[in-house]
């Protein structure tokens, strides 16, 4: 009678967290697929090239604020649900270590702007993506996440998404206003990040302490195999965006981007089912190979309505503005089905396992072949290179994770 009641509280659990983390990571992504035909046809399709240009060099900072705490802290907060002290201790240790790689990304960053001349020009627009993907790092989702009570940080990313939506309506009117998006995105992300921090310490009770460096430096070795994992893909996915960008200009970025929006928008999906069964997998691994089944069931059916689909959004979203955005889509569309098998065998398979070195492997040999790839295809092949380099590295990463997933850890799990 008690183990069927404790999965029935599974059960309604991980629904509500489905819920909730489709409404943030959904708006995540729709947000910026409202407003992308307004921005295109305000800003045009150089000054929205520009913007996705100037965040495609931030993300690169953002990797490493982010530190692959989204699954370490996750995974150790689930594993210590009922142990409130230890929950505030990996708080505290998560919360300092961001900081600490928020400032040091900084003490970078901003130098590289005002070095480049072609970013100093536009310091705003970069000071504001910088402040965008540092505030992106300090909410705490992870947190939510790992206690499994997403409904909350959903209220609260929800709210700042319309304010934020509402902002670029009214206070983008042309093509000098450019810089104006991440800043809205800075602030809307900046409200996030401070109000989530004073819920939990409300409704969790939970105070910030500092922690001691050694408790940091276990946080930060603790992270080490995520990190690198969530690193590496920079090298192929903002680069293909940045390289992009070096050899093509921003009208290209523009076009890429208008696609690869697009494609985001069915990959969230997948990033949506992985986050919310990975706290109730990391307790219950006997379900983990039916929900394998799952992801590869709907990446191919999300694969093939993207495709057949393509032709239709770009017309709704573009009108003519996005002529040939279209056939990008498609050729980037293959990517979905593979990127489902990353975030199935990587994420909630080898990770689980406790086989971390591995996806690190992965991810750091196919991200650095396809950076050195990139280096030669993106100049010689242009919005081409870039499509080979973004959907090659993810089926390579994808193929290579199912054989390491089958070889080292299936028999574990």
């Amino acid at each position: 009678m008690a183990a069927t009641s404790r999965k029935k509280n599974d059960f309604r659990r991980v629904l509500s967290n489905l819920l909730s983390l489709a409404a943030v990571r959904g708006l995540d992504y729709l947000v910026p697929l409202i407003t992308l035909p307004y921005l295109v046809r305000v800003l045009g399709i150089e000054g929205f090239g520009l913007i996705n240009y100037a965040l495609s060099f931030a993300l690169y900072f953002s990797a490493v604020m982010q530190y692959g705490f989204s699954i370490t802290a996750v995974r150790k907060i689930a594993q210590n649900r009922d142990n409130p002290e230890e929950i505030s201790s990996i708080y505290s240790e998560t919360i300092t270590a961001i900081l600490l790689l928020v400032v040091a990304s900084a003490l970078i960053y901003f130098p590289i702007v005002l070095l480049i001349n072609d970013f100093h020009q536009h310091f705003l627009l970069y000071a504001f993506s910088f402040c965008f993907v540092s505030a992106q790092a300090l909410f705490p989702l992870w947190f939510f996440q790992g206690v499994e009570q997403m409904r909350q940080s959903a209220i609260i990313s929800i709210t700042s998404k319309f304010l934020m939506l509402a902002g670029i309506f009214i206070f983008i009117r042309d093509e000098s206003d450019y810089y104006r998006v991440p800043m809205l995105y800075a602030v809307a992300m900046v409200g996030c990040a401070v109000f989530s921090v004073l819920w939990i310490e409300s409704r969790y009770k939970i105070t910030y302490k500092v922690p001691s460096l050694i408790k940091v430096k276990n946080a930060y070795r603790e992270g080490a195999n995520i990190f690198v994992t969530q690193l590496t893909p920079n090298l192929y996915n903002n680069s293909a965006f940045f390289l992009l960008g070096i050899f093509e200009g921003p009208i290209a970025v523009g076009f890429f981007s208008a696609a690869a929006k697009i494609i985001d928008v069915f990959n969230s999906a997948g990033i949506i089912i992985s986050s919310a069964f990975f706290p109730y997998l990391a307790r219950n691994r006997s379900v983990i190979p039916k929900f394998h089944k799952l992801m590869l069931i709907a990446g191919v059916l999300l694969f093939v309505l993207c495709f057949i689909c393509s032709d239709f959004l770009v017309a709704i979203l573009f009108s003519d503005k996005g002529i040939g955005v279209a056939y990008y889509v498609k050729l980037m569309s293959c990517g979905i089905l593979a990127y489902f098998m990353i975030l199935s065998f990587h994420n909630n398979g080898l990770v689980l396992a406790g086989k971390d070195k591995y996806v690190r492997l992965i991810a750091t040999w196919t991200s650095g072949l396809f950076f050195l790839l990139g280096l030669g295809i993106v100049p010689t092949f242009g919005i081409y290179g870039a499509v080979i380099m973004l959907v090659g590295a993810r089926v390579i990463m994808a193929t290579w994770g199912f054989f390491f997933y089958r070889k080292y850890a299936a028999n574990i799990l």
